[in-house]
């Protein structure tokens, strides 16, 4: 029987991919920093009674932008150093690795969406760690996916974040009489429960197309628009929120200013909905 370890199981990503396969036909053992110290070099010792696995899914990262480039060392340590062991375990016992990369390995000048075969430019700590983390997995392991993500909201939220984007604005809307957001600064909005399906989609067709894949929304729009979208839904005053320009806006760490993906290449095993559609159900399934 597929053997699979979900690293990170009860993060933002991991608690969904813990739902999506606990239905399947698979073995599924999940982990998180509890269990393991990803700060530490022995990947081998902390993981040895894993080496009979068939995949490795890691979900696990630093996330906070801001906070990346107040701790360069820790970004590094968990987003390349941990990343780099972990491929040379997979690779030592013929581990198929699933690894979580970002948008932010990209410097958003481009006007049309970026597609795998960009070369990254980061403009900050955090898409340099997380870049440095791919390269590792491409130089020791053949057979990997690494998903480029986005602008993630899941039900579980992001740890060291206090919940996603989606609450945020909830709350803002119901505690203030205005606020702002960016009106110029362009992604697409993912759903960590369509993440986990498309991971589960590789899985279950036994995909052997390694590599790259973007895996977002098939749509972008931006965060000024998605506020509007998810205030709408949520029936909060649209009229609140008020667009600020990405030029006005004072950032600690610099971010892209256009990080839309394009999808094609992931569409061949996996179709992810439009951010539209991924908010709805994100929203069903929060007030379920």
């Amino acid at each position: 029987m597929t053997k699979i370890i979900v690293l990170g199981s009860n993060g933002q990503l991991g608690s969904d991919l813990i739902k999506v396969l606990a239905n399947s036909v698979y073995t599924i053992i999940g982990l998180n920093r509890n269990d393991f110290d990803v700060t530490k070099g022995d990947i081998e010792s902390q993981l040895s009674k894993y080496v009979n696995s068939n995949y490795i899914i890691n979900t696990i990262a630093t996330t906070n932008v801001d906070g990346c480039e107040d701790n360069p060392e820790l970004a590094f340590n968990i987003n390349s150093a941990f990343v780099t062991h972990l491929a040379k375990f997979c690779n030592k016992h013929n581990i198929k690795l699933i690894h979580i990369s970002t948008d932010y390995v990209f410097d958003g000048q481009k006007t049309t969406p970026y597609v795998e075969e960009d070369i990254p430019n980061p403009l900050n700590v955090y898409g340099l760690s997380k870049y440095a983390g791919e390269i590792a997995i491409r130089n020791n392991l053949k057979n990997y996916f690494i998903l480029r993500v986005a602008s993630l909201f899941g039900i579980a939220g992001a740890s060291g974040k206090g919940g996603n984007f989606i609450t945020t604005m909830t709350r803002l809307a119901k505690e203030k009489d205005s606020f702002t957001v960016i009106n110029d600064q362009y992604t697409c909005p993912t759903h960590t429960l369509d993440i986990a399906k498309a991971i589960k989609d590789l899985i279950d067709k036994e995909v052997t197309e390694y590599g790259i894949y973007n895996c977002v929304s098939s749509s972008s729009c931006s965060w000024f628009e998605f506020t509007k979208a998810i205030l709408r839904l949520s029936n909060l005053d649209t009229n609140k929120v008020k667009p600020i320009s990405y030029k006005d806006y004072s950032f600690k760490a610099n971010r892209p200013q256009y990080g839309v993906l394009d999808t094609k290449k992931l569409s061949k095993y996996y179709q992810m909905p439009d951010y539209k559609s991924a908010l709805e159900e994100f929203l069903q399934l929060k007030h379920n």
